[in-house]
């Protein structure tokens, strides 16, 4: 596909009418702010059943729409629908600091690397010492150190995307972290690096806290962590699919 644009965001969205205006107004400002570089905006509808789509155009975002419901997939169709040499993955529910999504341009731009992510922090903790507090902060220490990037937040080259065969369709959780392996390798295969940016971090709703106790948390990740041939099961991934039923 032709690269018309210097970099695309990709958004994957199901049923976030609630979160994404502050998402895509976060996203509107960064970009208002590197003017020098032309980038698009590309919301993928996963079958929302709210207004979703009416919001992200509302804001200029091309809409696409994947009807199955896994991320990876979600993700990867984003990426074919994009024109931009740089692809952007930011999820729906995630406010991206104008100076985090600065430093990932630039680092892209300077030629030195070709791939990288963010620390992350939570909107609220809830008071919640270890899913509010511990879990984020194991995470941050584990993504600097192996440089891993979480979902929120993922940047690289369009070429090394698809010369890494975006995210594994084989997985229904996990997959930025196959992904991230494989592109920190072929960064270093190239001559290039990844790169974790420390700050500021990109915030993500801490909704799933409001939705489940630290022990049902830890019931559904542990065995996954354990057993990473469950990440290929729907049913074992449901942490990451479904939603509490509203009345």
């Amino acid at each position: 596909m032709s690269q018309v644009y210097d970099y695309s965001v990709i958004i994957p969205a199901y049923n976030e009418e609630e979160f994404l205006p502050a998402t895509l107004a976060a996203l509107e400002q960064a970009r208002n702010e590197l003017r020098s570089l032309r980038g698009e905006c590309i919301l993928v509808d996963n079958q929302s059943t709210d207004k979703t789509s009416t919001v992200a155009k509302k804001y200029g975002c091309t809409v696409v729409e994947e009807t199955i419901r896994q991320i990876a997939r979600v993700r990867n169709t984003g990426a074919k629908a994009a024109h931009g040499k740089y692809l952007i993955f930011v999820d729906a529910d995630t406010i991206v600091p104008t100076a985090t999504f600065r430093q990932a341009l630039q680092a892209l731009e300077s030629g030195n690397y070709e791939c990288g992510g963010a620390r992350l922090s939570f909107d609220h903790n809830y008071g919640r010492w270890f899913s509010g507090r511990c879990l984020p902060a194991l995470w941050n220490f584990i993504s600097v150190k192996f440089h891993l990037f979480a979902g929120s937040f993922i940047f690289c080259k369009a070429e090394l995307f698809s010369q890494c065969g975006g995210f594994p369709e084989t997985h229904y959780a996990g997959e930025e972290i196959i992904l991230s392996r494989k592109l920190k390798r072929a960064c270093k295969k190239r001559g290039k690096k990844a790169l974790v940016i420390s700050a500021p971090p990109v915030i993500s709703s801490a909704r799933k806290l409001l939705w489940y106790s630290d022990w049902s948390i830890l019931k559904m990740i542990l065995p996954l962590v354990g057993i990473p041939f469950f990440l290929r099961n729907h049913q074992a991934c449901r942490f990451w699919y479904k939603r509490p039923t509203k009345d």
